[in-house]
């Protein structure tokens, strides 16, 4: 019988001998049959209802390597617990505000068990103090042997997991995750959005506490009995040319990553002799307003290793809706709008798409997937006409259940069977191009303005790295000023702040009053990598932001 919820379909996967996981870990490579991957996660299971955990209880997993986080993560899903898959500090240079932030996450869970890496554990010991639902922080080398493995039945409304959002806007919510959103997400992912079977193979260094790295290579490829290959995300940062390596090397066929994640190894990786990327027939974008240069970069840079242009495929989602909402077509390349875009008032009230003299480029992001209804709302929530910009509404079976115990913002976001993205786009002709978030709007001279085309223009600036620009505007006299905090690599500051501004000027028609030059890594980000403009705002305004120059009123000054 075929299965028709993961439970059942782990069921049957565990009676089976084809090839499920290859795990390369520093320069060591496991791999694993579906059987031994449901076993591990059965010992997994029942190592935690040892120590106590029941049906319904949630699970803190803290945990970097995908060898340890995916038996475990479904160890959870075979016995009924609710897993709430957590980022691990990258450093300890921040440890203290990791482990606050963490705490928060898991009091919002009331979570009763965290799995986690052997260091982290140590640090988290006290929480069980601070945390009444806590009862234990155990590692890797704690978990109990033995027992018999209590399973249920379940049922599509039952919460499967909790997927913390990247916060890039607001604080973090726990999104809950039914067994029906996530059933009916998967299917519309490999079935009806790549066509994926079992001759393909994942390749995927993305993070697994986020929903793209954990629903779009742990749980989608199950429904389709697809292999995939995981990378740790930390060998990933260390080493970017090992993904298009490990690509060439095992054949990988479909794998996806932000914009960042292509700029850094297009840029870094030192040769593409050997390499071969002829198989590979779907390379993913969809975290964030995608950046045309950074996809072109990167297929231009791998072009001579057999990459195809088709290969590329634009997709929208976010985590309220499972994972994807739309996809472009399996044939179609980087389809790419030449305009620039504002909110302004029309005669109306509502939103309108604006076209001036400099045009910047948006990205389609495709169509909805099946049975899956993408919609533009204005301001007073009533549909808009193809060519308007307004809120992004999605409805479909992939729409989650709402927020863990956060019945006010769930009753605010989810709506009308559908959810409020926050996300600020259009439709034309069908296919949806996202310009940005609704709470990052510029503001100058009562007129609303995107920041990503200026974002955009001044990551193309010689000596600022691409992808790490941050736009917002401050109260100024007698309007709005606007500020750009960019990531510096090399070069005379400046003469790079002349250009961001020349830049921004010539390609969006804004004038930018300020640019601060920080150091690598001090724009504050998501843990999915998201930019943080609000966070980033508040920390300049604090004058905690990491400047290296600055320029005010034209005039560069220390």
């Amino acid at each position: 019988m075929q299965a028709n919820d993961f439970s059942q379909l782990l069921e049957e996967l565990g009676r089976s001998e084809r090839d499920a996981h290859r795990y390369r870990d520093n320069g060591s490579v496991d791999e694993l049959t579906y059987g031994a991957l449901v076993a591990d996660a059965d010992r997994m299971a029942r190592g935690m209802q040892r120590l106590g955990v029941r049906r319904g209880d949630r699970v803190g997993l803290v945990l970097h390597r995908p060898r340890d986080f995916v038996p475990a993560f479904l160890g959870c899903v075979r016995a009924g617990f609710i897993a709430v898959p957590l980022y691990p500090p990258l450093t300890l240079g921040q440890l203290d505000s990791w482990a606050e932030t963490t705490g928060r996450m898991l009091a919002t869970a009331r979570a009763s068990l965290v799995l986690a890496d052997s260091p982290v554990a140590y640090t988290l010991r006290g929480l069980p103090d601070r945390i009444p639902s806590l009862r234990e922080v155990v590692s890797m080398d704690e978990l109990p042997d033995g027992g018999e493995l209590h399973l249920g039945a379940v049922s599509d409304d039952q919460v499967v997991f909790l997927q913390f959002t990247s916060g890039s806007t607001a604080a973090p919510r726990g999104v809950r995750v039914t067994h029906g959103s996530l059933w009916a997400n998967a299917h519309a992912i490999m079935v009806d959005g790549l066509g994926a079977s079992p001759e393909d193979r994942g390749v995927s260094w993305l993070p697994l506490y986020h929903d793209m790295g954990l629903i779009g290579f742990v749980m989608s490829p199950l429904v389709t009995r697809t292999p995939v290959t995981f990378i740790s995300t930390l060998d990933f940062l260390k080493d970017p040319g090992l993904w298009v390596r490990t690509l060439s090397e095992d054949r990988g066929t479909i794998s996806f990553a932000p914009n960042f994640g292509y700029a850094l190894a297009a840029r870094r990786t030192k040769s593409t002799d050997g390499l071969d990327l002829s198989a590979v027939r779907v390379l993913g974008c969809g975290a964030e307003p995608i950046q045309p240069d950074a996809i072109q970069g990167f297929f231009d840079r791998f072009g001579e290793a057999g990459l195809k242009p088709s290969a590329f495929l634009a997709c929208y989602g976010m985590a309220e809706t499972t994972l994807a909402v739309t996809f472009a077509g399996m044939d179609d390349e980087l389809k790419v709008d030449q305009c620039v875009l504002e909110s302004e008032a029309t005669d109306d009230g509502g939103s309108g798409l604006h076209f001036l003299e400099h045009r910047v480029p948006v990205v389609s992001c495709g169509r909805a997937l099946p049975r899956h209804r993408v919609s533009i709302l204005g301001e007073d929530d009533t549909p808009l006409p193809e060519g308007r910009v307004g809120e992004v509404f999605v409805q479909g079976p992939s729409v989650t259940d709402g927020y863990w115990e956060n019945e006010e913002a769930t009753k605010r976001v989810f709506v009308d069977g559908g959810v409020k993205t926050g996300d600020l786009g259009y439709m034309s002709k069908g296919e949806l191009f996202v310009t940005g978030r609704l709470k990052d709007m510029i503001i100058v001279r009562g007129r609303n303005y995107d920041p990503t085309p200026i974002e955009v223009a001044a990551g193309r600036v010689e000596g600022i790295r691409m992808g790490n620009v941050a736009a917002f505007s401050i109260r100024g006299n007698p309007t709005e000023r606007i500020v750009v905090a960019a990531e510096y690599r090399y070069g005379d500051p400046k003469t790079i702040e002349s250009n961001i501004v020349r830049a921004v000027q010539g390609e969006v028609g804004l004038t930018v009053s300020e640019v601060v030059l920080i150091e690598a890594g001090s724009l504050p980000k998501t843990t999915s990598g998201k930019l943080q403009r609000s966070a980033t705002r508040e920390q300049y305004l604090r004058r905690t932001l990491g400047g290296v120059r600055r320029r005010m009123g034209g005039l560069a000054v220390a």
